[in-house]
């Protein structure tokens, strides 16, 4: 989250405690923030929390989850996660190197690292030069936006929709037979890259699978994930939030996600109680598939084992082996 939009974001957020509180709103907050968002959110903890005595903003301390508290009858405390989206769902996008960084595999090399030890790029180039028909202005090698600009005229070449998958139409050029061969050779170069990426990734995990795992690291960012902790400053910021403290919150139904939508000023909740019920923690692990190119974070006991994560390695602009690596990170009872 860049400077700017953190400021909008705790503005927002203090907006929210102010007027959950029926207090008075601050006019700098709200210049600085989105009093939209805040008094959709605010509605949504009135409605949610009718027995409230006091909604509180927990401040920039990250000594515990969430950003807003509210406190009931009682003495009670809930905390809240709040997270302004472009779109709905429990999902995070992270870097690719998201797994080693937080030492869930304590000696692996990562993804990026691997890929420049095994040759990745310069075998992806040779694919890309096999091809004859370029134009002028996407010849030369020399600057940094090569690789994409080659594959984009591969995809236009093959006349892809948008949304489609770009595997999907180079098979179907090929199985054309009115395709023209510059149709056809582009269809076979994608299809070789998107090979190379898939040996790639799997040669990677078995990298992974001889690697040692730290447990404790796999169990702590399966909470956060679960608990809407979807970016890498936000898991930076809590990753040594002790777990024991975190699965206290959860089993106390003392946490909630709150998502509100910035176009449309919807407000959903999630409770990370419910989605992780039943759970037994017990051997949590990274499970990695023989074949396939996720893999998922698993736990429980022998006769109860759950799958908490599915984690997907992916490429997200052109297509798969080009441009942004990254981790699609899944809660599959989301």
């Amino acid at each position: 989250m860049g400077k700017h939009e953190r400021a909008w974001v705790e503005a927002t957020e203090r907006l929210t405690a102010q007027l959950a509180n029926d207090a008075e709103p601050d006019g700098d907050l709200e210049a600085e923030g989105r009093p939209d968002l805040a008094e959709a959110l605010a509605d949504r903890i009135r409605a949610d929390f009718p027995d409230r005595t006091a909604v509180r903003h927990a401040g920039n301390s990250y000594d515990s989850l969430g950003d807003l508290i509210v406190e009931s009858d009682g003495g009670s405390e809930t905390f809240l996660e709040a997270k302004f989206v472009a779109s709905g769902g429990t999902r995070a996008n992270l870097g690719q190197d998201t797994l080693t960084q937080f030492e869930l595999f304590e000696d692996a090399t990562a993804w990026s690292d691997f890929r420049e030890e095994i040759g990745f790029p310069e075998d992806r180039e040779a694919l890309l030069q096999e091809f004859d028909d370029y134009p002028d202005d996407v010849r030369d090698w020399s600057y940094k936006s090569a690789v994409y600009d080659r594959a984009k005229h591969l995809k236009n070449v093959l006349d892809v929709s948008r949304g489609q998958n770009t595997g999907s139409r180079a098979d179907e050029v090929l199985a054309d037979p009115d395709a023209t061969e510059t149709e056809r050779e582009a269809a076979r170069i994608v299809n070789a890259i998107l090979e190379l990426d898939r040996e790639e990734k799997l040669a990677y995990f078995d990298h992974l699978r001889e690697a040692e795992q730290n447990p404790r690291n796999v169990e702590t960012f399966a909470h956060l994930i679960v608990c809407g902790y979807h970016t890498a400053d936000a898991l930076r910021e809590h990753f040594d939030t002790d777990l024991d403290e975190i699965k206290r919150l959860l089993e106390n139904d003392s946490y909630r996600l709150y998502e509100v939508d910035k176009n449309s000023g919807t407000v959903s909740v999630e409770n990370p109680s419910e989605l992780l019920a039943g759970f037994e923690w017990a051997d949590t692990r990274v499970e990695i598939p023989e074949d396939g190119t996720s893999v998922s974070v698993v736990t429980g006991p022998p006769g109860n084992r759950r799958r908490v994560l599915n984690i997907a390695y992916n490429w997200k602009n052109k297509f798969q082996g080009i441009q942004t690596p990254s981790m699609n990170v899944f809660v599959p009872e989301a």
